[in-house]
């Protein structure tokens, strides 16, 4: 018996808000006709340019003719949801080796994958402390490395240690969850052109950079990392000078935080 799971483009949207909030944007994407760039809505073909690419999870589009071409391939591997921590596959195994050999540089030898952008970073994160504490530890410091140093304006999701992370102009994605209270900082952001605000710019960074130090000064041997987007966008496409990322790694090393 063939199923019918076709809904028309136009009862998309009432089909979804029986069971779910459906407050997403207006377009129905049609994944059939979307292509390259282009997001084409299936109620009436128009075709949007996609700047977002679906967070970035797009990267190389819609219906790329590679993909296209090894479509089989793919869905061969979506068929199944093996625990691929456990259970290996030659479809695992093809895709790590490809990885690896042309993704990943020299200096990274090692991966580790993770299925969306707010678990990588809870997982960095634990990276983070567990290297922090260990280190601790062994410098008898005792058990200390449970806080991250982060900044104003940022977003780094909506999952548990993220929540902490996150300085969303929406209070409606962080109201009434428990966070801990780590150090956040000023946002030396930059504004364009540099050359007319470049005094201003450096003045923003050494506040950050001073908050930074007394932070570590008022929290000692227990701040185990500093993260930071190097372009906030939902603090609104604050991008960050060169030299100020080159600060915040030399920083890391001398307190000993990744």
């Amino acid at each position: 018996m063939e199923l019918n799971t076709m809904i028309n483009p136009h009862n998309v949207r009432s089909a979804i808000d029986k069971y779910m909030l459906a407050d997403g944007m207006d377009p129905i994407i049609d994944l059939e006709k979307s292509h390259g760039s282009w997001l084409v809505d299936a109620r009436d073909g128009k075709e949007y340019l996609d700047l977002f690419s679906m967070f970035a999870s797009m990267p190389v589009g819609y219906n790329h003719p590679y993909i296209l071409e090894h479509s089989e391939i793919l869905t061969k591997a979506a068929l199944n949801k093996p625990t691929n921590s456990d259970i290996y596959s030659t479809q695992m195994a093809h895709f790590v080796d490809t990885m690896g050999r042309i993704a990943q540089p020299k200096y990274l030898p090692h991966s580790f994958y993770i299925e969306g952008g707010g678990l990588a970073i809870e997982n960095a994160l634990k990276t983070a402390f567990d290297w922090k504490v260990r280190n601790n530890i062994e410098n008898g410091n005792g058990i200390l490395g449970s806080k991250i140093i982060h900044f104003k304006d940022c977003f780094h999701g909506r999952t548990g240690y993220t929540l902490s992370l996150t300085d969303s102009p929406d209070p409606r994605k962080t109201l009434y969850f428990p966070r801990f209270d780590w150090p956040r900082i000023t946002n030396p952001k930059i504004t364009f052109p540099i050359s007319d605000h470049l005094d201003n710019i450096v003045d923003s960074e050494r506040t950050a950079i001073a908050e930074i130090k007394e932070a570590f000064q008022q929290n000692k041997n227990d701040i185990a990392g500093i993260i930071i987007e190097p372009i906030q966008g939902e603090g609104g496409d604050n991008h960050f000078r060169h030299e100020f990322f080159k600060d915040l790694k030399t920083l890391s090393l001398e307190n000993e935080a990744l």
